[in-house]
């Protein structure tokens, strides 16, 4: 098929809305090639947002087309970027597809894993589709291993939430389908299932069947068909059951759905050994495993064998039922060994993404902090300075202090830079240990500092000026009363400091609060310095 140009003028936006459209349609590739585009452009320029919702959308469509791999490390990577940004749903949203993928792949302990860790972070969201989505995925896996009471158990959690308006149509189809799905797995697996059950599948896939169509997506339609194909032919009800699996057999490959063209292949295979057609279902598993085979899908492919090696022994074929099995132990022992692959290369890719986010981070502290104090740049304290402000309250009061060291060029003449840097590091300590956590410190110039606090509650005795005055006098006095001759003989070292208190943050994001505590540093230092100016805000 031909495929239309990625527009490369457009935004990443852009982009991003055209592959999920493409995604919700089924239509795969398109939406993967679309997302990739943003990923290379995203990456390139550092830009986390739009790579995590790309990456995202590349694991989901991987999955969907088979490239498993592929899959698993873009969802691994989609993690790290959410984690970087402190994105809470999309880690869950990129460990649910990333347990997808594992599961695909046959990597069950990583795939419990990953639900397992999505799990914690869903529940202490205030989302409900989102944790409708996390339990629908653990029951997924829980049902692929064999599970199916626990499965059951977690599809009702997730079907719990389906009242809210905030679940999403693509959820619910999710869930319809494989609480279904369910049914069908525990039938395939040899376990009992009354009609009951089985009627009760039957009627979840019409009605996801019916929001598949509503989407206009063939992918959905065709795995629900499978579904309800599946599940119909349990109720000896052929006509209907063949319509089904036709139906998904066409649409799959229309489409290009492989993998759901094999999962038709599979359910007329055990359609005829569950009515004991021996011979119908050794050709049926025999396309199968030819199948799978080609499609290296390792599950089906394990699975299928064995069916096949029995199939042969029902018909009396001891030498074809001999081979069968002895290709089903040498396949199982091929899977255990490229699993292990498989993680293996998919670990050293977390290694290597580790590494390159350790890297990320180290770029971003320097970027961020001042590398001969640790504390604040001027960057980063203009960057949290509005939101510090934006955070106080109608009856909070908002202190800006700034801080100078006297005479620094002396120091640095008198005792060289190597002694001023020294006094700048042990100032820098010194200013950290009397300062809270929630307060905004930093280094902004050569010499000069910046104090922000929010003052919460009743006003200390005296007003909050007083008290403010207070405080900082008692840093300046530790300033002043430090032991600096550990640092140069002699040397002595005082700061001059000028706050302004307000009892609300002014609207230009502290600008005017800036400017006017630095008029008061000027004054502590016309004064004749080692003091401290403080005073409410001034009326504009």
């Amino acid at each position: 098929m031909t495929r239309t140009p990625v527009d490369v003028d457009a935004d990443d936006a852009v982009l991003l809305r055209r592959s999920e459209q493409a995604r919700t349609r089924g239509d795969y590739r398109e939406g993967r090639r679309l997302a990739e585009h943003v990923v290379a452009r995203a990456a390139a320029a550092g830009d986390d947002p739009p790579l995590a919702e790309a990456l995202r959308l590349v694991c989901n469509q991987a999955a969907r087309l088979g490239d498993l791999e592929d899959a698993a490390r873009a969802g691994a990577e989609a993690f790290t970027v959410a984690d970087r940004l402190g994105d809470v749903p999309g880690q869950v949203e990129a460990l649910n597809l990333l347990a997808f993928s594992y599961l695909q792949l046959a990597l069950f302990d990583e795939a419990l894993e990953a639900i397992e860790r999505s799990t914690a972070r869903a529940v202490a969201l205030d989302d409900a589709d989102l944790r409708a989505a996390t339990f629908n995925r653990a029951g997924t896996i829980r049902s692929a291993m064999g599970d199916f009471d626990e499965a059951a158990e977690l599809f009702d959690r997730a079907s719990a939430g389906l009242t809210s308006r905030d679940v999403t149509s693509e959820t619910r189809f999710c869930l319809l389908t494989n609480t279904a799905d369910l049914v069908l797995n525990r039938a395939y697996s040899g376990r009992p299932v009354d009609a009951g059950d089985l009627r009760r599948g039957v009627e979840l896939s019409g009605q996801s069947l019916a929001l598949a169509e509503e989407a206009g997506n063939p992918y959905r339609r065709a795995l629900t068909l499978l579904n309800r194909g599946g599940l119909t032919s349990y109720l000896d009800d052929p006509g209907p059951a063949r319509r089904d699996l036709e139906a998904a057999r066409d649409l799959a490959r229309t489409h290009g759905y492989r993998s759901l063209e094999l999962g038709v292949v599979e359910a007329y295979a055990m359609d005829a050994l569950r009515r004991r057609d021996f011979e119908a279902a050794t050709a049926s598993f025999t396309e199968v495993v030819r199948t799978a085979d080609a499609l290296n899908d390792a599950t089906v492919l394990v699975r299928a064998q064995e069916l096949l090696a029995r199939c042969h022994e029902e018909l009396g074929d001891f030498r074809g039922a001999l081979e069968a099995y002895r290709r089903f132990h040498a396949l199982q022992t091929r899977q255990r060994s490229e699993a292990a692959q498989v993680r293996a290369r998919l670990l050293t890719q977390t290694v290597e993404l580790q590494q390159l986010r350790s890297h990320a981070e180290t770029l971003d502290r320097q970027a961020h902090e001042d590398p001969l104090t640790g504390l604040r740049n001027r960057r980063s304290f203009d960057a949290a300075l509005p939101a510090l402000l934006a955070g106080a309250g109608d009856g909070d009061r908002v202190c800006v202090c700034l801080l100078d060291v006297d005479h620094f060029k002396v120091v640095n003449d008198t005792h060289g830079h190597g002694v001023g840097d020294e006094v700048l590091r042990r100032l820098g300590a010194l200013l950290r240990e009397d300062v809270r956590h929630q307060d905004l410190l930093a280094r902004i110039g050569g010499e000069e500092f910046a104090l922000v606090c929010v003052l919460r509650g009743s006003a200390p005795a005296g007003g909050p000026v007083d008290g403010v005055r207070r405080r900082l006098d008692r840093l300046r006095r530790k300033v002043e009363e430090a032991d600096w001759s550990q640092v140069a003989d002699g040397l002595r070292v005082t700061v001059s400091l000028g706050a302004v208190v307000g009892a609300r943050p002014d609207p230009d994001g502290g600008g005017e609060l800036l400017r006017q505590a630095d008029q008061l540093l000027y004054a502590a230092k016309a004064a004749g310095r080692n003091r401290v100016v403080a005073r409410p805000v001034s009326p504009r």
